[in-house]
């Protein structure tokens, strides 16, 4: 195997190949990448058992056809050391991976490409297209919910839910929601599939640098993304998702509108002094005043009055404030409501330009 390819080409899908390639395996060689130069092609292939990344990177200058398995950290943190203009060349000799670019000469172990796992592709129930960049974007504004080590195994990912021509992305860890939708071009059957939490943050990832139009195809076990630049495969996490339907509030509503910005500084300053382990915030509401409260248990307090626009009942009520502030993050609008079902009830905050974003958080005892 002998190539020559420029860093700008290989550079982001080695970030994301690294990523999904995690140095602290129990099985060797899946620390590695698969590297195959042919036909004009250099394939890089990632995989963790759960996921497998592959992309095809167009390459003019292969003088010999081959292919090895090299350490995805070791290759990523070398090209990400050059300049954008630099060009890096691949070759094998006597049983090691000689990469060359500029005066620089490193020799990397390999290990056997037959130990290399593939992982097997299922056949499909569904198919369609989806835009990359609208698939990112619900990943998020939904994935930040998501609960890491739940012994409610499937609340460890996030709900992909098919309802007609809409599409809709769900995540919850019990004390807060994210749900999120968005219309697909076709109509497909209904189908309920949950994504395990790496995969969605690695394809979110994928889909910020691939955001043009992508194959989306699914079975009950298996999901798969992919373009001419890339596929992504994942296994799916089995078992049902709860009736999330269950956990948006009812009653008399009391809406409030703020500006995002001056909601997101007030929240900063006061989270300053809110207890380290529990997070509790106060936000107490009269006509057209937010007075935000925090305390500690030395004894400290933040307090700050911001104008609303809320013409309801007075109120008081606790949240963590950092499910807030995250929750705040992910909205693309300079302007946010939050809707207030009592002081006992969950509140939910949303995008005040249309209803297809929406985060519920369970309040705090203060």
């Amino acid at each position: 195997m002998n190539f020559k390819i420029p860093k700008s080409c290989i550079a982001e899908p080695l970030s994301l190949l690294a990523s999904v390639a995690e140095s602290r395996q129990s099985i060797p060689i899946l620390s590695n990448i698969y590297i195959k130069a042919e036909n004009e092609e250099i394939t890089l292939i990632a995989t963790d058992l759960e996921i497998e990344l592959s992309f095809n990177v167009e390459c003019k200058d292969i003088k010999e056809n081959g292919e090895t398995t090299v350490s995805a950290r070791k290759i990523f943190d070398l090209t990400r050391s050059l300049s954008e203009d630099t060009a890096l060349e691949f070759s094998l000799k006597d049983n090691q991976l000689i990469v060359t670019a500029l005066k620089f000469n490193g020799e990397f172990a390999i290990l056997p490409i037959q130990d290399f796992p593939v992982v097997e592709i299922e056949k499909f129930d569904l198919e369609t297209k989806i835009k990359g960049d609208l698939l990112a974007d619900l990943i998020d504004q939904t994935s930040f919910a998501m609960a890491s080590q739940d012994v409610r195994y499937y609340l460890n990912g996030i709900l992909i839910e098919i309802e007609g021509a809409k599409v809709n992305l769900v995540a919850t860890d019990g004390h807060r929601l994210a749900w999120a939708t968005e219309t697909l071009d076709a109509e497909l059957n209904e189908n309920k599939l949950i994504l395990p939490r790496k995969s969605a943050i690695e394809l979110q990832k994928l889909l910020n640098l691939f955001p043009g139009e992508v194959n989306l195809c699914f079975s009950t076990n298996q999901i798969l993304i992919s373009s001419n630049d890339f596929r992504f495969v994942s296994k799916l996490i089995e078992g049902n998702y709860p009736d999330y339907q269950k956990v948006f509030p009812k009653g008399e509503e009391q809406t409030l509108k703020v500006e995002k910005a001056l909601m997101q500084t007030a929240l900063s300053r006061a989270s300053v002094l809110s207890n380290e382990k529990y997070r509790g915030v106060k936000f107490i509401l009269s006509k057209d005043n937010l007075r935000i409260c925090a305390n500690n248990p030395s004894k400290e307090s933040a307090e700050e009055e911001i104008a609303v626009d809320y013409s309801g009942d007075e109120l008081e009520i606790g949240f963590n404030i950092g499910y807030i502030q995250e929750s705040l993050s992910v909205i693309d609008n300079p302007e946010v409501e939050f809707v207030f079902f009592g002081s006992e009830n969950s509140c939910i905050i949303k995008n005040n330009r249309n209803d297809n974003l929406v985060h519920v958080i369970m309040p705090m005892r203060l």
